[in-house]
């Protein structure tokens, strides 16, 4: 941990206040930023956080929020905390279709393992419940709302919307009946069972623990041909495991068996079918260099994963590598989603190698901005996905992100809340709320509706509150607070916005003018966060899943970050599943830099401006 050193204080004025109202310019990245509609607000429940005051504001003495994100020392006194007002969730637009023509019917490859002839072949598709043989698809929008994909129709139709927040959904095939079903993954480890007819307002057939010592859990297809389905798992660590499936739905996977190592420097694994055309289900993975390599899966208790073959180069340009599978008319197929949000399909090329593995790309859709595309690649983050901007006025604009790389127009969603000492987490419940807490006399409020009764005492002692996410690997959002003598202490979430006794975590803390994060910036599944300190330096600690060591040492990023009045940590905008960082200049424009899954001076990519003006009107920015 940092030695002790002197604080440097900063404290952040407005530029600006922008009284009138008026909305600030935007660069739109994709074509995709509204400016006159209101902000699609994220999180998935009724009773989501949209702040506007009711009970008066603070003493006019009360200090300013300074460091975005983070609560400043609570000295002053006034009325009591701010009440916060729901607004309903909104929607986005659903994807359009633009299906490639089918390729013509050719031999599948012959299986070479055993198959019951009770079971499906091959040629089925993981997920198909209109039963035309055709792979369709299911998307989550940032509501909750579940959208099935007729591929042979071009049509998406409801399916209900999930209660809690998934951390995935997967369509492994069949693993119990003949029915479609599917697994849904929580961010606290447990992995469920549905018949997809009854999913997700129904009851699981089976709900297995302890899933989130995994980054990623890949749905691959029946491997060894007994007509199950069978998923690989990942360690944090890059481990590789099979959980072959058994066809019993009280316990549908056996035992774990280590199959590979040394698979974390992959930031997207997928289950892509049988794209060779040999009757090989197969797992195909991206590196961070934009290579594509392709795993043969042969069902062998020895050595089921075949030495990997480059497929491909420059995937990087897609933000999420999609594993579509089989169908009964042509191999096993990869769709490639850009930022921007156009959707490309790759089939497999039966007798194709190496780089001729895959046909030319064909475009699938577009607008396919959703929050989770079933079969994705990456590891998904559970972090925010949104900027709160507080005005000296004391008004609250909220713009959301819309997995382009920018945010929406500024919706003003509060007033009344000039000097409040506010955090905004990430969500520290299962339902994805937003949370908005505040510091008021050393109590740590819980403004977000539903929660207003929530408080924790014994916060006065601190100049800097951070939620940055789990911590502890437990899969619940922790917080991170430091005090005057600079010693950082750790309050882990118990996942219904309280939190566990706080526990020592550092000492000389107080070098920092800055401390921001939400989420997983280096992709390995663990909270991270940067630090800045006064000479502006900005430094990465990565986190370990740790309750009494959060973090790795600091790596520097590079050093000039203190031409930048303000940093903020607004979780995933590119949609890549890794969480990025904004910051705001003295002349007002906001840039993004994205995470690369890189650490040091590479962490983050070369900044995109994504606000042209205006973004030092605000105090504070969360």
């Amino acid at each position: 941990m940092p030695e002790s050193d002197t604080l440097a204080t900063r404290t952040l004025t407005s530029a600006r206040t922008d009284p009138s109202g008026a909305r600030f310019s935007f660069t739109s990245l994709g074509g995709v930023v509204s400016h006159s509609s209101p902000a699609r607000i994220r999180p998935r429940r009724s009773g989501r956080l949209i702040a506007v005051c009711t009970s008066g504001i603070l003493a006019a003495g009360a200090f300013a929020l300074g460091p975005a994100g983070v609560a400043q020392a609570d000295t002053g006194s006034g009325t009591a905390p701010h009440a916060i007002a729901p607004v309903a969730p909104k929607g986005g637009q659903q994807p359009t279709l633009s299906l490639p023509k089918k390729a013509a019917t050719h031999a599948k490859g012959a299986r070479s393992l055993a198959r019951s002839a009770a079971r499906a072949p091959l040629t089925t598709p993981r997920f198909d419940p209109n039963n035309d043989g055709v792979a369709d698809a299911l998307v989550e929008g940032g509501n909750g709302s579940l959208g099935e994909v007729n591929v042979t129709a071009g049509t998406t139709a409801s399916h209900g919307t999930v209660k809690v927040k998934y951390q995935d959904i997967l369509t492994p095939g069949h693993e119990s009946s003949a029915a479609t079903q599917v697994l849904s993954l929580t961010t606290t480890g447990k992995l469920s069972l549905w018949n997809y007819a009854s999913f997700p307002g129904g009851s699981p057939l089976w709900t297995g623990s302890g899933w989130n010592t995994y980054n990623k859990v890949v749905a691959v297809g029946d491997t060894n041909g007994d007509g199950f389905g069978d998923l690989l798992a990942r360690t944090h660590t890059g481990d590789l495991y099979l959980y072959k499936g058994t066809g019993k739905a009280t316990s549908p996977f056996t035992a774990k068996v280590k199959v590979g190592s040394g698979f974390g420097g992959y930031d997207q694994l997928l289950g892509a079918g049988d794209i060779t055309g040999t009757g090989y289900e197969s797992l195909v993975a991206r590196d961070l260099n934009g290579d594509l390599w392709y795993f043969r899966l042969d069902g062998t208790a020895a050595a089921p994963l075949a030495a990997r073959v480059k497929i491909g180069t420059g995937w990087n340009t897609y933000n999420q590598v999609i594993g579509y599978g089989d169908d009964e008319t042509q191999q096993g197929g990869i769709l490639g989603r850009k930022v921007g949000g156009d959707v490309y399909y790759y089939t497999g090329r039966p007798g194709g190698s190496g780089t001729s593995s895959l046909t030319a790309k064909e475009l699938f859709g577009t607008g396919w901005n959703s929050e989770l595309f079933v079969g994705q690649g990456k590891n998904l983050l559970w972090g925010k996905n949104n900027l709160f901007g507080l005005t000296s006025g004391g008004d609250i604009y909220y713009y959301s992100g819309l997995n382009t790389g920018s945010v929406t127009a500024r919706e003003l969603v509060g007033s009344g809340f000039k000097g409040a000492k506010l955090i905004a987490p990430v969500s520290l419940t299962s339902t994805e709320e937003q949370p908005l807490l505040e510091l008021y006399q050393g109590t740590l409020y819980n403004d977000t509706p539903g929660f207003e009764g929530v408080k924790t005492t014994g916060f006065g002692s601190y100049n800097l509150v951070v939620g940055p996410g789990d911590l502890n690997g437990d899969g619940n959002s922790d917080l991170i607070a430091r005090d005057s003598g600079g010693t950082l202490w750790l309050y882990t979430g118990k996942g219904d916005g309280h939190f566990n006794a706080k526990t020592k975590i550092g000492t000389g803390w107080n070098q920092f003018n800055q401390l921001v994060g939400a989420g997983d910036i280096n992709g390995d599944g663990y909270a991270d966060i940067v630090a800045r300190n006064s000479a502006g330096q900005l430094y990465f600690y990565a986190g370990k899943g740790s309750a009494a060591s959060p973090f790795q040492a600091k790596s520097l990023i590079g050093p000039g970050w203190n031409m930048f009045t303000k940093l903020a940590a607004p979780g995933d905008l590119d949609g890549d599943g890794r969480a990025d960082l904004v910051a705001v200049t003295s002349g007002g424009q906001l840039y993004r830099y994205s995470s690369t899954g890189h650490t040091g001076t590479s962490t983050f990519k070369a900044r995109v401006e994504i606000g042209k003006a205006g973004w030092n009107g605000y105090t504070s920015l969360l």
